[in-house]
């Protein structure tokens, strides 16, 4: 082969992208099939958030049980403490074995007070292409990076890992100025049986309650 033509193959390849990579539309396409047929889903979590002001490093472990759209419940054993999104209505229940107490917390619109963007791109339904600016990162036998930055906010990114078997969410990361925090799913289970009742809650009359705006 003469060598102009090598030269010729090589920029061919370079513009395709690198060998084995999965183009971009097709990881695309791939997730929002595969999202959009995830009414509910259950997982184990682990959520790591670094502070970047004080250098630390928060571990959290549990289960998971999301519902489309906007419901969400937390369970952490360790903390025993369950936490339930639905909708903008923050429900916080920790439980006190010593004091033999049950604390309620009710946050009737928790998005005056925490930025649910990146819950709603747990729970939500958005279209991935309208929604985000989108490009490939690190991709290896188990799974493909994809950054998103909101095409409305372009401060606003997450790093998700996506399975390449499944097609469905390992890990979101997110960025922000004083944080970063990392959520990484196992044990995906999708469109299970997923009780209603769990994302309500309805407080005990022992149950000491705070009621929050």
């Amino acid at each position: 082969m003469k060598l102009h033509n090598l030269s010729l193959l090589l920029l061919f390849q370079f513009c395709l992208g690198s060998p084995g990579q999965t183009p971009l539309t097709q990881v695309l396409d791939s997730l929002q099939s595969t999202w959009d047929q995830s009414k509910n889903y259950k997982a184990e979590f682990k959520q790591t958030v670094y502070s970047k002001k004080l250098h630390s490093k928060d571990e959290t472990r549990g289960t998971i049980f999301v519902s489309k759209p906007g419901k969400i419940r937390w369970e952490i054993p360790a903390q025993r403490m369950v936490q339930i999104l639905n909708g903008n209505r923050l429900t916080q229940i920790k439980e006190n074995r010593r004091r033999k107490t049950t604390v309620v917390d009710i946050y009737k619109d928790v998005s005056k007070s925490v930025d649910l963007k990146s819950l709603a791109f747990l729970a939500g339904t958005a279209s991935f292409k309208e929604t985000y600016q989108s490009s490939l990162g690190a991709e290896d036998t188990e799974k493909i990076e994809l950054k998103f930055t909101l095409k409305s906010s372009p401060n606003e990114s997450y790093l998700a890992e996506i399975d390449k078997k499944s097609y469905f969410l390992r890990a979101l990361t997110t960025d922000a100025a004083d944080s970063k925090v990392r959520i990484e799913f196992t044990k995906t289970e999708l469109n299970t049986e997923v009780d209603p009742n769990l994302f309500e809650y309805k407080p005990k009359p022992k149950d000491i309650v705070h009621e929050n705006p």
